[in-house]
């Protein structure tokens, strides 16, 4: 029965914790598959690095289909550019405008509002202890995957 309860614990997570709502909470904002593709295009950046559509594809899983209507979009709303690479003229790289890092920015501010609260009602000890769980949990889903 631990497979059921694992089961059914890992439901009402996922059910609680609304990502639309997580990433976004003004007209403004950016759904949560933009603001993950943003969050990955800023540290890349700020890194010194561009992305891809592939890079992004492989590191959200989201199919390539899915990912282009994301890149369209954002590009729509002047959050991002495409630039052909320098290095390698077949690529397309990404780029994330200011006014993108600033709207992505801004979204990620909510986000950590909201894990703050989580942190403040569990304390900062459990939440601490729950890390590792939760790492791990990752790291077993994507070998089993």
């Amino acid at each position: 029965m631990l497979d059921e309860e694992l089961l059914a614990v890992w439901l009402r997570l996922t059910s609680v914790i609304d990502n639309q709502r997580l990433a976004a909470a003004q007209d403004r904002a950016l759904p949560f598959n933009e603001a993950m593709v943003c969050g990955l295009l800023a540290g890349a950046q700020e890194a010194g690095r561009c992305l891809t559509a592939s890079d992004l594809c492989r590191q959200t899983r989201i199919l390539k289909s899915q990912m282009n209507a994301i890149l369209r979009s954002l590009e729509h709303k002047g959050v991002v550019s495409r630039q052909r690479s320098l290095t390698d003229r077949r690529l397309m790289e990404l780029r994330l405008l200011p006014a993108g890092l600033a709207l992505y920015r801004e979204s990620h501010r909510r986000s950590i509002a909201i894990v703050d609260r989580l942190i403040d009602k569990m304390g900062e000890e459990q939440a601490r202890a729950l890390l590792p769980l939760l790492r791990q949990v990752a790291d077993t889903f994507e070998t089993i995957q």
